[in-house]
């Protein structure tokens, strides 16, 4: 009893995370893991809590996994019991790309221990992001540019009315859609209640693609303006101005403004300049994009000045950032498993599956030849054996046309398939038909010829045999890598379309679309190798017992006429 007692106790003591499941109604779970280690986002401190971009697509989701619109995905704390709030930017199983926002409790410092999960199967429920939630209750200002056409919204609870028909939507943008400028800005009108006191805090975060160098304002809030002046962005709060290089053209950049006791500009998570300042009362209008030409993405104005660790830790979501890997999906005891492979066919364009199905039936064809020609080269060669044995060791029973032996040779069905029997039969059919009636058996030197043409018309007839169906061979050698080709470039050529109509040039979206179409050539290396082998390994042995034909039929030629001129 003392056993069973400490034996459950150390059963209770195992940890249960593992085999824990949220909810059994869903059937898919991915382990989301952050990497804040050097080899990482290279974060020392502790963010908490933490806003995360969690990109979804073919290389790391089956989008057959969810519902099409992504309602039922949920994302859930490391315990596997918490709820997390989020909310899905944009979801599209067609081109599949997803993009969602989790806010996780916390993110430890140097470390790739830390993770949650995400859960999607479950076609029964409805919808449970939440955009306000997400956000930090400090929230100001937050402007993702999700929506497919202007007028954009503002997502903090203040729902600040944004005008500017001049900005429209840049489709390339870092978290799907980005906001277009073209030198026009957008214009928001907060309420009465928007307002940050003189002596508070804030903290002002974007990401900007500039078309090139240029002199622009990227925000401004009364006395408080945040420029881009060629490669640096200068913050300005009233009279001190404080600024930092790191902008590159054409590329996107991470920039924020943090103002407590002083006021401090990032570009991308570091700091490059700072000066003492206190904040003055911030209210009234704001405006967005005076002057610049670019794109903007993911604006927030915060009300708290964020350390310089959360800055880091936004910064590090860019599109080849480390800090986040999603894994492999796990699957409930009722639910199918998924694999790379699975993940590759279901990425397959129309007209690479329609390739592969082709090479599919190519490839039973050239199995179906190799099975049948091997058997019958072989039952061919061991006839012929048989056959030339029986021929050596009586061979002039076998050359005289009143033998009984030359009359039965096979008759019993035991050289059915030999080759070299049926040349001998024609050359004793035509020595006979020679002899009847003649008055003598000897042979005239155009009978032998006579005999001889009509031995070699049944070789070729015996050669075409052996080599029928061969040309299937040839072809899936020679057809199947050019169709597989074709089918890998067009399926590459369809990637890329979708992508440059989507406008995510991210790597991990594309991977997974030009992989499947490699699918398409695999296939077609897969029907021409074992092809080649078989097609080489078969001509070598139709080559062998048509040289073994030539050599009896010229050995036999002779053999007869000089068993006929002696007479």
């Amino acid at each position: 009893m003392k056993r069973l007692l400490a034996l459950l106790m150390l059963l209770a003591l195992l940890p249960v995370t593992a085999q824990a499941w949220w909810n059994t109604d869903w059937k898919y779970q991915r382990k989301l893991t952050f990497n804040t280690t050097p080899a990482g986002a290279d974060i020392k401190e502790t963010v908490a809590p933490a806003l995360v971009a969690v990109r979804l697509h073919t290389g790391n989701f089956l989008f057959t996994d969810a519902k099409p619109d992504g309602t039922d995905i949920r994302f859930v704390a490391s315990d596997d019991k918490t709820p997390l709030k989020y909310f899905i930017e944009s979801f599209d199983a067609n081109s599949q790309l997803a993009l969602a926002w989790v806010q996780v409790p916390s993110v430890t410092g140097n470390s790739a221990a830390d993770f949650f999960y995400l859960y999607s199967g479950n076609d029964k429920v409805s919808p449970a992001d939440d955009v306000k939630a997400v956000y930090d209750p400090a929230q100001l200002l937050a402007l993702q540019f999700s929506e497919a056409q202007a007028p954009f919204k503002d997502s903090s609870s203040y729902t600040t009315p944004v005008s500017g028909d001049a900005v429209t939507v840049d489709r390339s943008g870092l978290f799907g859609n980005a906001a277009l400028f073209d030198g026009k800005g957008l214009r928001l009108e907060p309420a009465e209640s928007l307002r940050v006191a003189a002596g508070k805090t804030l903290t002002f975060s974007a990401w900007i693609k500039p078309a090139g160098p240029q002199k622009a304002a990227l925000f401004g809030w009364g006395p408080l303006s945040v420029l881009l002046e060629g490669d640096q962005i200068v913050a300005k709060l009233d009279k001190v101005a404080v600024s930092g290089p790191g902008v590159k053209p054409a590329a996107w950049t991470h920039v924020a403004v943090v103002i407590s006791d002083r006021i401090a500009v990032f570009v991308n998570g570091a700091e490059v300049g700072s000066a003492p300042a206190n904040l003055p009362e911030l209210a009234g209008p704001m405006s967005v994009g005076t002057d610049f030409h670019g794109s903007i993405d993911a604006l927030n104005l915060i009300g708290a000045a964020q350390p310089a660790a959360a800055v880091k830790f936004t910064a590090a979501q860019g599109a080849d950032g480390k800090l986040l890997t999603v894994g492999e999906a796990a699957a409930s005891e009722d639910s199918g498993s998924t694999s790379y492979i699975k993940i590759l066919f279901s990425s397959l364009t129309l007209d690479a599956k329609i390739v592969i199905a082709f090479l599919a039936l190519m490839f039973a064809v050239a199995i179906s030849v190799m099975v049948t020609k091997t058997i019958q080269i072989s039952r061919t060669d061991s006839h012929n054996a048989d056959f030339l044995q029986k021929f050596t060791e009586s061979s002039q029973e076998f050359l005289d046309p009143e033998s009984n032996a030359s009359m039965k040779t096979g008759g019993d069905g035991s050289l059915l398939h030999s080759s070299l029997l049926r040349l001998y039969q024609t050359g004793m059919r035509e020595l006979r038909l020679r002899l009847r009636g003649a008055r003598t058996h000897q042979l005239s030197a155009e009978s032998v010829a006579a005999i001889k043409a009509s031995i070699d018309s049944t070789l070729i007839r015996e050669n075409q045999k052996l080599n029928q169906r061969m040309v299937l061979l040839t072809i899936a050698i020679s057809g199947g890598p050019f169709l597989g080709l074709l089918g890998t470039v067009i399926g590459v050529m369809i990637t890329f379309a979708a992508i440059a109509a989507q406008g995510d040039v991210n790597i991990n979206a594309i991977a997974p679309g030009i992989a499947a179409a490699l699918l398409a050539t695999v296939a077609g290396l897969t029907v021409a190798i074992p092809s080649l082998f078989g097609y080489n390994y078969l001509i070598t042995r139709i080559k062998t017992i048509t040289a073994d034909m030539q050599a009896f039929s010229d050995e036999f030629i002779c053999k007869m006429a000089e068993a006929q001129s002696g007479d």
